[in-house]
């Protein structure tokens, strides 16, 4: 569970890479090659920013979706396309493409039907990875679908996987060189002192942070 820090590199910058980082690894590395293309639904978000650049890092070509707020930062990451949920229809707009990526990853659970009409734009051996979603019980339900309905009955026609986040200390080790490398770059929206706590929250309900939220942990000042 635990890697050392590259030399050179900011604590603050390296303190959101051990879940977000490591999730956008894991749902992106075991499923492509080079040159493969990759759909990341939700790019601008704290795994979204981590996995727009981790599949470039892999030699994929990425295509996200994010707000128009957030096209340029996502260009910024390396993004090859960017479909902007705002103005276009996502699912609609992926359909026009055909079946050319070989892996999907959605950190927002939404649209709804994007992992039923994924076979109009995914590869036959390619993969679904579900990362984030809404909380709730309809939520609840279309992802039990997703994992359990099959495609003749409307059920979605690729492979779904609800992704587990597990420690790996190789991967850390990984992430860190390609950070210390310049291929991966930690995006922080904000640093916070630890009685500020209650200020980063807010940030956070916002929806509008860019990257992540750091809050330095107040040291102990009880002596004995």
């Amino acid at each position: 569970m635990l890697a050392p820090v590259p030399t050179g590199l900011k604590v603050d910058d390296m303190a959101g890479v051990g879940v977000a980082g490591l999730t956008a690894y894991q749902s992106i590395q075991p499923h492509v090659k080079e040159g493969d293309k990759v759909f990341i639904n939700g790019g601008s978000g704290g795994t979204g920013i981590f996995g727009i650049q981790i599949a470039k890092a892999l030699g994929c070509h990425v295509t996200t979706s994010c707000s128009t707020a957030n096209i340029e930062l996502c260009k910024s990451l390396g993004a090859d396309e960017v479909i902007d949920y705002k103005t276009m229809d996502v699912v609609e707009t992926l359909k026009k493409k055909g079946q050319v990526f070989s892996l999907v990853v959605d950190n927002v659970g939404i649209p709804s039907n994007l992992y039923g009409q994924c076979h109009h734009f995914v590869v036959h051996h390619g993969h679904y990875t579900q990362v984030g979603a809404d909380i709730g019980v309809a939520s609840a339900i279309q992802h039990a679908g997703n994992m359990f309905l099959p495609g003749f009955l409307g059920g979605g026609r690729r492979r779904y996987q609800f992704l587990s986040l597990k420690p790996n200390h190789k991967q850390l080790v990984q992430l860190g060189q390609w950070i210390a490398e310049g291929k991966v770059k930690p995006v922080i929206d904000s640093i916070w002192e630890y009685d500020d706590t209650p200020k980063a929250f807010e940030r956070l309900k916002t929806q509008r942070a860019k990257g992540k939220v750091v809050v330095h942990v107040k040291k102990n000042d009880i002596k004995g």
